[in-house]
């Protein structure tokens, strides 16, 4: 429950559900809507604010913290979970279908002449200012109906649960790389700043490739930690 309760309210708060400001649910109404104990309600609160997602303040209660943006990066590469619940929009600079070796990302073990879904999109914060660039490729015998989608909205590994596409493993990437004029424009930035650049790969239980896309943080825009804890513990 503790995991639950928690993980929900901090999909709420990184989705802008919950934003900046908001006030929190009290020890004694987590209490008594997920009938916990006082501990578990004062452990799910106090994590919060141990994450810098939440402000505890005597007599005001818990409220949502300013520029609450860290993340949680075993949720980007968790395949049984739909989203990575990150704050903000998404805004869709192209989506098209092309040969994997006219990709701007790497899709390792097929033929170059295979075609494949690119979608390049980009993340606003809650302030409207672009934070992350993405690039995925996706086979397109995998997601022939992905283009029909609502793809400001769609999440590439929910698009997957719900068309019966099983994903097996996932792995991430970290490159400080130097950002070029294309990303920098998305990004709003001068060229040739250095960035972190996130790097996925999702695989099917076969081995064949299901997914690679790459990330392009725009500097201080989120803080990513990774975190777990034992469901038995």
């Amino acid at each position: 429950m503790y995991l639950t309760i928690r993980s929900g309210l901090e999909a709420q708060i990184q989705s802008g559900e919950l934003p900046p400001g908001a006030k929190m649910p009290t020890e004694a109404e987590l209490q008594a809507e997920h009938g916990i104990s006082r501990s578990v309600a004062q452990r799910v609160l106090n994590d919060l604010a141990s994450a810098g997602l939440v402000i505890r303040q005597k007599r005001l209660g818990t409220h949502v913290a300013e520029g609450a943006r860290q993340v949680n990066l075993l949720r980007s590469v968790d395949p049984r979970l739909g989203s990575a619940n990150l704050p903000g929009r998404l805004v869709t600079v192209s989506a098209e279908v092309l040969t994997a070796g006219k990709a701007e990302v790497e899709v390792p073990g097929i033929d170059n002449d295979a075609p494949v879904i690119q979608l390049i999109r980009v993340r606003h914060d809650l302030d409207d200012t672009p934070i992350v660039v993405e690039v995925a490729a996706i086979p397109f015998g995998l997601a022939p109906r992905l283009l029909d989608e609502q793809l400001e909205t769609v999440s590439i590994r929910a698009h997957f649960t719900q068309t019966g596409v099983p994903i097996a493993s996932s792995r991430m990437y970290f490159d400080p790389i130097l950002l070029d004029q294309g990303k920098a424009d998305l990004l709003g930035i001068e060229p040739g700043v250095a960035v972190l650049r996130r790097r996925r790969f999702m695989w099917q239980p076969n081995g064949q490739i299901a997914e690679s896309a790459a990330y392009y943080l725009r500097p201080d825009a989120l803080e990513f930690y990774v975190e777990y804890t034992d469901q038995n513990g």
